[in-house]
């Protein structure tokens, strides 16, 4: 869960902490280029168009999560979705450094590109059918709780005294790349899905 529906709830939250001055650094960012400063109306359509890819990056996901379960195995489709979200971190982390808000919204869509492909649709499938039967409900279970951890821990991240300040929110934004490190890291060290290697490869020795 630490790399599907952590991340999830995690990047519904962090976004919140640091809206105003997001909104700030697209205003002193087009007033240094082109001399003029955004009107207000403005700034809110930019932002809107900010929160706005999150779930147009979910959609995207969603539409390549059943082919790629289906050509790569669901143990590898979540090993490479941890890209999209590594992408992003890159993204948003070096926006302010780049001096491009238009780095925070494409960061929002690939980060949405990954909470699409995993957690509505990969994870959810990878644990049902890895899960050992009398463990199964309490398995699928986990996807619920890891979404509320992260909803919870993006609040306590994106406190000022933390990284919510003027100053720390691209580190903020690029945060999310930690739970896709710890995934990385441990995924492949599980089993592949039983059902994958059955049905989708016809590998019945791999499978028992």
């Amino acid at each position: 869960g630490i790399g599907g529906t952590f991340q999830y709830g995690y990047n519904i939250s962090i976004i919140n902490a640091p809206a105003s001055y997001i909104q700030v650094f697209m205003n002193t960012t087009w007033l240094e280029r082109v001399g003029v400063p955004l009107e207000s109306n403005v700034i809110l359509l930019l932002w809107s168009f900010t929160v706005s890819a999150y779930p147009l990056g979910g959609l995207a996901g969603a539409v390549l999560a059943g082919p790629m379960a289906i050509m790569l195995g669901r143990k590898m489709s979540l090993l490479l979705n941890n890209v999209f979200v590594i992408i992003a971190a890159t993204l948003s982390g070096f926006s302010r450094m780049a001096k491009s808000f238009e780095m925070i919204m494409l960061s929002r869509f690939f980060t949405g590109v990954n909470a699409g492909m995993a957690v509505m649709n990969i994870q959810p499938m990878y644990l049902a059918e890895s899960a050992p039967k009398k463990l199964r409900g309490a398995v699928a279970l986990t996807s619920a709780s890891f979404t509320a951890l992260g909803l919870v821990l993006g609040q306590v991240v994106g406190l000022r005294e933390l990284l919510g300040g003027e100053e720390s929110w691209p580190f903020l934004l690029a945060s999310n790349v930690v739970p896709a490190l710890i995934q990385l890291t441990a995924l492949p060290w599980f089993p592949e899905s039983p059902r994958y290697l059955l049905i989708d490869r016809g590998d019945k020795e791999s499978c028992i």
